[in-house]
């Protein structure tokens, strides 16, 4: 029956088929199944492994890991002569745990403190809301703890409670914002690389080390409030630390000084030495610190790396807290000045350590010599009445009566003095009157009016008046349009046909003067102070090269002294602050004018007016440039700063240079000489640079400004517009018989004139200048007084 058989073996056949296909098709959904829990576990172990190791790891290390910050120094600023004008101080701070300033320190106290009484078992075998229920009543008394640590610290402090809340408020806010930034940074990544399987739960776990670590809430406090809080640190574990900090001092802030009245001008003068208080010494050069931290500091240079809180910047900036450069040198010095923290890294696992040693901030040595600093800021002290509006400062009327002036009798003015090495061009002394810690005990009126924020010897601005002529003579030489003997001859006014306008000083036709100074050499027209002879030279030289002179002489740019920084404006932008480069004449505005028939404002470039103005240092390195012989050398405050800087020949001739310095010698000491002396009433003259050891060389200035708002009547609002001058007296100083040693530059707004009012004042920082030593042995025991009156802090 082999068909019946092969019928049955077909049929078994297709059966065992069928069978075996429902079995493989199993196996395979099987094995499909095992290999997709297979590449799911294999993805998740290269997550782990590849793409997340380095976030586990540091996960891990941060509990493994014991960090401790070491802090360091700030550097010292010195003086030339290694005075501290700012230093670290050891001192302590005294900081809270995150914990503690939220409260969860208590939570997490009473909740150890069941488990240790229950055990651990029986903790376990409560219910959720029993735990919660349990730690709430136990907290209490916890949290009565916390309030008497809050109580120590405003009582140590000096502040109500009220105050140390809103410093927590502040802390806890600052963290949360430094968390929602770090979670958004880890979300952004998380569904960036996992899409739907991101863990997010993780994410919200993260605490930053703003929320696991200390803030101070006590800075610098004294060894024995220190001590006090660390014992409650070792009694109360996780509530407060106390850590060695520093304090920056500045021992010139305050100074007390004995000021020599003896050579003043006689209406003023006194044999009893003033006793002065001065506040801010240099303070706009030396500058300040702030612990507030800006979210640009953290940007330019952070401590902690804001993904992943590890340190990537011994030297950076701490979220809550840190010593920064805010001002004067020591923001522009930040970087050097600051140094690095140390690094101290334990491994608990391992039990080893690892130290990275702190590294001191730089120190700094100026050209400064702060007692010198000191004896010109004392100048302008209400009580020694140099920088105000007196009698003798107005002049007589014709009759030989005194004039009444625009501005009250006692009237305190402000402005600014540089001294200036002429060898080196460094900068031995540089006074802004009122300075910043002065202007803070002003009236608002006052402070508005005085404007303490601005440093006025590198960052004011001025129109030159008459101590530009000097310069422009020199110019005018070397450009072939004067020769040095050449004569001028001054009629009293420019213009034959206005005899009302362009006109010297000494013609005022309304006022019955009607005096010239006839045919005038360079010398003479220096020494007389010439405008007619000055009028010629710009109309001959032309405003294209009296700007480019100008130009030459560093008008028209920061001379770069070390003290500009960057800073940001309110509307996003940048700027500079801390120096000034001037102002040069806009040469398009003046060929438009002259079109229009303007006969009058290029003529003003040549006595210092119009559209030019230029700083207090400017002056003082125009003249320390004419004293070289035309050599121009960088000025510099910082010792070191400008050393690879090559001076530059600005290719005077030498004969123009000579016959100018003749010009300023004559101008203090010849009778003629607009800085020769002051006449009282009665007509008596009186010389103002009457020294025995020292020459002198210098040039007056009065330089028309637009009119200035007086509050008459003290109400605090400024009604009344009167026009006033700026005064000033740049010159040049040396010990008897020598070639110019030292440039002066002193100008002082709304004084009047440059002769009676500046003239003084830099007869004064001359002698202050002497008593430094600077003009010899012999000049400091005559012109610079018998008297030992040095500064004390």
């Amino acid at each position: 029956m082999p068909s019946g058989r092969g019928h049955w073996t077909a049929g078994l056949g297709a059966a065992l088929g069928a069978t075996f296909g429902r079995f493989e098709r199993r196996v395979g959904v099987l094995s499909l199944g095992f290999l997709a829990v297979a590449t799911v576990l294999a993805l998740q172990l290269g997550r782990l492994t590849l793409v997340e190791h380095e976030t586990h790891r540091a996960a891990v290390e941060r509990f493994l890991v014991n960090t401790r910050l070491v802090p360091t120094t700030r550097g010292t600023i010195l003086d030339r002569r290694g005075e501290v004008l700012a230093a670290d101080r050891a001192s302590w701070d005294v900081l809270l745990r995150y914990d503690a300033i939220t409260g969860r320190w208590a939570t997490e106290m009473a909740r150890r403190e069941l488990v240790r009484e229950l055990g651990l078992s029986s903790w376990l075998e409560l219910s959720a809301g029993e735990r919660s229920a349990r730690i709430l009543e136990r907290q209490s008394k916890f949290d009565a703890l916390l309030e008497q640590v809050y109580a120590r610290i405003s009582t140590a402090g000096g502040f109500e409670r009220a105050e140390l809340d809103r410093r927590l408020d502040d802390i806890v806010a600052r963290a949360a914002r430094e968390a929602a930034s770090r979670k958004e940074a880890l979300l952004e990544r998380e569904i960036r690389l996992f899409g739907d399987d991101a863990r997010l739960d993780e994410i919200d776990r993260e605490r930053v080390a703003a929320q696991r670590g200390s803030h101070v809430v006590l800075p610098d406090v004294s060894d024995e409030v220190a001590f006090a809080f660390q014992r409650i640190a070792e009694d109360l574990p996780g509530t407060v630390t106390v850590e060695p900090s520093t304090r920056r001092i500045r021992p010139w802030e305050q100074v007390a000084f004995e000021l020599d009245r003896s050579a003043f001008p006689s209406p003023i003068r006194s044999e009893k030495p003033l006793a002065v208080v001065l506040n801010g010494v240099a303070d706009h050069i030396i500058g300040a610190t702030r612990t507030q931290v800006f979210a640009e500091d953290l940007k330019r240079r952070p401590l902690f790396d804001p993904s992943t809180g590890t340190v990537v910047d011994l030297g950076g900036y701490r979220a809550d807290r840190d010593a920064i450069g805010a001002s004067g040198l020591e923001r522009v010095h930040e970087d050097a000045l600051r140094g690095a923290r140390g690094l101290v890294e334990r491994n608990l696992e391992r039990a080893t350590e690892r130290r990275t040693e702190p590294v001191p901030g730089a120190d700094i040595t100026l050209t400064l010599d702060i007692r010198l600093q000191s004896r010109i800021q004392a100048l302008f002290a209400p009580g020694s009445r140099l920088a105000r509006i007196e009698r003798y400062q107005l002049g007589l009327d014709a009759e030989g009566n005194p004039r009444d002036g625009p501005l009250p009798l006692g009237f305190e003015l402000v402005g600014a003095v540089v001294v200036l090495e002429v060898a080196t061009g460094e900068v031995l002394a540089a006074v802004s009157a009122p300075t910043l810690a002065e202007g803070a005990l002003l009236s608002d009126s006052r402070r508005a009016r005085e404007n303490p924020q601005v440093f006025r010897p590198f960052d004011a601005v001025y129109l030159p008046g008459s101590i530009l002529k000097p310069i422009l003579f020199c110019a005018a030489v070397a450009e072939g349009v004067v020769s040095t003997d050449a004569t001028i001859e001054c009629k009293g006014h420019f213009f034959a046909d206005r005899p009302d306008a362009v006109r010297c000083w000494t013609y005022r036709a309304a006022e019955g003067r009607l005096g010239t100074h006839g045919p005038l050499a360079g010398r003479d027209a220096i020494a007389r102070s010439c405008n007619i002879y000055f009028y010629e030279i710009a109309r001959r030289m032309g405003p294209e090269r009296v700007s480019a002179w100008l130009e030459r002489f560093g008008v028209g740019r920061p001379l770069g002294v070390g003290l500009a920084a960057e800073v940001s404006t309110r509307d996003g932008g940048r700027r500079i602050v801390g120096e000034s480069g001037g102002l040069l004449p806009d040469l398009a505005e003046l060929a438009r004018q002259r079109a229009d028939g303007d006969r009058v404002s290029e003529l003003l470039l040549g006595i210092g007016q119009g559209p030019i103005a230029w700083t207090p240092l400017h002056a003082a390195q125009s003249f320390a440039t004419l004293a070289r012989g035309g050599v121009s050398i960088p000025p510099s405050i910082v010792r070191g700063a400008r050393a690879q800087e090559t001076p530059r020949d600005l290719a005077l001739p030498p004969a123009a240079v000579a016959e100018a310095l003749r010009g300023l010698r004559d101008s203090v000491n010849a009778p003629h000489g607009t800085g020769h002396h002051i006449t009282l009433e009665g007509g008596v003259r009186e010389n103002l640079f009457e020294f025995e050891a020292i020459d002198v060389w210098g040039k007056t200035g009065t330089a028309t400004v637009p009119p200035f708002r007086l509050d008459g009547d003290g109400d605090g609002v400024a009604e009344t517009r009167v026009k006033t001058d700026h005064a000033w007296f740049v010159g040049l100083a040396a010990p008897r018989g020598e070639a110019p040693a030292y440039a002066v530059a002193v100008l002082l707004e709304h004084g009047g004139s440059g002769g009676k009012v500046a003239g003084p004042m830099a007869a004064a920082v001359m002698r202050a200048i002497a008593a430094e030593g600077y003009l010899g042995e012999r000049a400091r025991t005559t012109d610079g007084g018998v008297r030992e009156e040095r500064a004390s802090r």
